[in-house]
């Protein structure tokens, strides 16, 4: 094993071997559309609890040599995975990256005995550590020489650069650790080493390692069969992240993706929060171009794409009930020949859309062509409510020329234009309980009609949503003065709605839930009122105005 040591230190350039031995995290990392840029929050995983705060107390008497130390981290141990816990956990806290070689090229010596006394090194100090440190506790350990996609890893520019890592055998079974990356990760801005305590590299399975590292030695995959250099560089790179929220691949597992106008990209899961980035060059691709739609134990990734050309979409996770900011977990870099044109481009869904358990019903596509008016129809549950606002060049128009109401387990959104012409219609929505309301998807509408007149829908009040009543007509909120008017509408739990047009109460004709009956419009507000038995006095329910 020495003169392999000394082999690997021969032909090695210190500066790659330094650079590639940590995972980079920094601001580059962090997604931009998360509104906390904090550092992940790792918890100890509960069955090493007590092993692990074990070896977080080592005394300074067992820490003066390699023997002592091994004798005190595996004590309390009954296990053999138990033992080398101890040690991988004691060495991420206690061992720190060498910032001085990286910054020099001069690469301090790797001994076990001298990363004791000066507490830092780099890759290949923290794999000889371990693993002396796990013979003395009894453990049959071997280090590896390798390829790691870390610093500077990018799917615009891949290449693998050399690292040293080890395996432990535990009941028969070798396993695989890296001390490094467990240790913490390089901070690129600050061109320094950051303390984090990172779980996944300890014991990782074999299937999801091979996503970063990859041994000189096939037989250290641990997999059969094992897979080729080639089939290594062109897998895509989940980092650690995207394994610890339970995310799986399902339909890419390689990072180059050939695509004309849209590709759907599925991961496996259920417990994990995700959000995207696509980026062209330069330049940010608007979000309206991704959809993240979580399904029954999966997610399913839509992106468009508006032009041709090479782009890189980049997925950013977080534990759905973690409150810590998203992190990046990996790249696909996707060559478009044929760009989308705007009319086959899917509406993007905001978070609060699939929060709120909302679906689409009437319209899956961004831009819609209307004439004079139109309705658009959501899926939705009884606890989720919904209101619109219509907008024209940037501003935002009168609320009387939308009208949101539930039928059943849907929502009607109507919409009226008042001239021809480019409109977004920008629907919200929220629970019952929640005090405001969030955006959840925006449409492009092209009027190619104007509704001529007066035009608007009549007002409502809160309890024609709070009854869940609802309106078949008429819709129009201007009423001609001194016409016979016909109204029809339904309101569960009442026996009395009435039409009110200046002193002249008008009783609707009950079938059911269903009122009907005509009325004499006089100027002024007509409103429609009804009587609930658990209220002492009429509600009014709409609106309208007489002209």
């Amino acid at each position: 094993m020495n003169q392999l040591l000394v082999k690997w230190s021969n032909y090695l350039m210190i500066s790659l071997l330094l650079s590639s031995c940590l995972p980079v995290q920094g601001t580059t990392v962090v997604s931009p559309l998360s509104q906390s840029g904090a550092n992940p929050v790792t918890v100890t995983t509960s069955i090493y609890e007590t092993i692990d705060k074990h070896a977080l107390n080592s005394p300074n008497w067992a820490e003066q040599s390699l023997p002592s130390l091994a004798g005190y981290l595996t004590q309390p141990a009954n296990r053999d995975q138990d033992k080398a816990r101890s040690i991988y956990r004691w060495i991420t806290h206690k061992i720190d990256y060498d910032n001085q070689s990286l910054a020099t090229g001069n690469g301090d010596d790797t001994s076990p005995e001298k990363v004791l006394q000066n507490r830092h090194t780099v890759s290949e100090g923290y794999a000889r550590l371990f693993q002396r440190l796990g013979e003395l506790a009894g453990l049959e350990v071997t280090m590896i020489t390798g390829y790691s996609k870390s610093y500077s890893y990018s799917v615009e520019q891949p290449h693998s650069l050399n690292h040293v890592w080890n395996a432990v055998k535990l009941e028969g079974q070798w396993q695989l650790v890296d001390v490094t990356w467990g240790a913490g990760y390089w901070d690129e801005e600050k061109k320094q080493f950051v303390r984090l305590f990172q779980p996944h590299y300890f014991l990782t399975p074999p299937a999801q390692f091979i996503a970063d590292h990859f041994p000189n030695d096939s037989q250290w995959q641990l997999l059969q069969p094992p897979i080729s250099k080639a089939e290594y560089e062109q897998r895509v790179y989940p980092r650690a992240v995207f394994f610890e929220t339970g995310l799986a691949i399902a339909s890419h597992p390689y990072t180059l993706i050939h695509a004309d106008k849209k590709i759907n990209i599925t991961l496996l899961g259920q417990e994990a929060a995700l959000q995207a980035q696509l980026r062209q060059s330069n330049y940010i691709v608007d979000s309206s171009h991704i959809t993240i739609q979580p399904q029954a134990g999966q997610y399913e990734i839509q992106v468009t794409f508006p032009r041709s050309g090479s782009y890189v979409l980049r997925l950013f996770v977080k534990r759905a009930s973690d409150l810590t900011g998203y992190q990046w977990a990996l790249d696909y870099k996707i060559m478009v020949k044929e760009s989308m044109s705007v009319s086959e481009q899917p509406v993007y869904l905001e978070p609060a859309f699939t929060e709120t358990g909302l679906q689409i019903d009437s319209h899956p596509y961004q831009l819609i062509t209307a004439n004079q008016q139109l309705q658009v129809t959501l899926l939705a549950p009884a606890t989720t409510l919904v209101s619109a606002i219509l907008y024209q060049n940037g501003n935002r128009l009168d609320k009387s020329l939308t009208f949101v109401q539930r039928n059943a387990d849907k929502y009607e959104i109507d919409a009226v234009f008042p001239q021809t012409g480019e409109y977004k219609l920008r629907l919200f929505t929220k629970y019952q309980n929640e005090a405001d309301y969030r955006a959840a998807v925006d449409y492009t509408v092209e009027a190619k009609e104007a509704m001529s007149g007066k035009v608007g829908f009549p007002k409502i009040d809160a309890p024609f949503k709070e009854r869940n009543a609802y309106l078949y007509y008429p819709k129009q909120a201007h009423l001609a003065t001194g016409n016979t008017q016909r109204f029809k509408l339904t309101v569960p739990a009442t026996d009395k709605v009435a039409v009110v047009s200046g002193d002249k109460w008008s009783l609707l004709k009950k079938q059911g839930d269903v009122f009907e009956g005509e009325a004499v419009i006089n100027p002024g507000t007509v409103t429609l009122y009804a009587k609930f038995a658990d209220a002492k006095k009429y509600a009014s329910l709409l609106q309208y105005q007489a002209d």
